[in-house]
């Protein structure tokens, strides 16, 4: 079964007109993105920018927090030399409350403020997508990229070949994000979700027309089949 979806995530790549080849586990180099601060493990990274570098289509990332994991598909994109569109959105919270107002509310529960967050967004009166930027334009990779501060679910109505997902984190999140993330795939769309474990994976296969391919450390990746 596992062969059957590593295929599928081929199949689905290939067929978005992008002439695939078999590379190794890993890019032969050090990402820039393994440079910045996050929660992103740098076989994660390396997993990201593999996947970043085979989708030819449009790519949407939901979660960029200050700019790690969106590096790593800049620089995939940087380095295949081929022009991608890649959208990218974080929810712009410049307090605690204003983090706490939102996470509470979808985990019916007290969720407590990251010490990242207290420490470079709020301490600074800023937001993540700000952060991002900075640390973006520093790489020389803020031209592969439209960052925006904000809720996907509201600002954007495209659909996309290649989907990275940080906000999925735990059921209560799987059940909130995933619906609009099916809304924004096309058929044979790859799915990058961070946070994953067998619990998760098989929560998102019982809600999603999607086939499971691989566990990257706590990367999923899935293809979505439906229509």
């Amino acid at each position: 079964m596992l062969r059957l979806a590593k295929k599928a995530v081929f199949r689905a790549i290939n067929s978005q007109g992008f002439n695939l080849v078999r590379i190794g586990p890993r890019p032969k180099k050090q990402l820039k993105a393994e440079q910045l601060i996050g929660w992103f493990w740098p076989v994660e990274c390396r997993r990201l920018y593999l996947l970043a570098s085979m989708t030819s289509g449009p790519i949407l990332e939901i979660g960029h927090f200050l700019g790690r994991s969106t590096a790593c598909i800049c620089e995939a994109i940087q380095d295949i030399g081929k022009p991608r569109e890649f959208v990218s959105y974080d929810l712009g919270f410049r307090s605690v409350e204003e983090f706490k107002t939102h996470y509470d509310k979808v985990h019916k529960s007290d969720i407590p403020v990251p010490d990242l967050y207290k420490e470079i967004v709020f301490s600074q009166n800023t937001t993540t997508t700000e952060v991002a930027k900075r640390n973006l334009t520093a790489m020389g990779l803020e031209s592969y990229v439209e960052l925006i501060s904000g809720n996907f679910i509201d600002l954007d109505h495209r659909k996309y070949d290649m989907i990275f997902c940080d906000a999925t984190h735990d059921i209560a999140e799987i059940e909130a994000t995933l619906p609009h993330v099916i809304e924004h795939s096309n058929h044979g769309c790859v799915w990058a979700f961070h946070d994953m474990d067998q619990t998760r994976i098989k929560h998102i296969l019982g809600l999603a027309e999607a086939e499971y391919s691989e566990l990257t450390y706590t990367l999923g990746t899935f293809v979505y089949m439906g229509k």
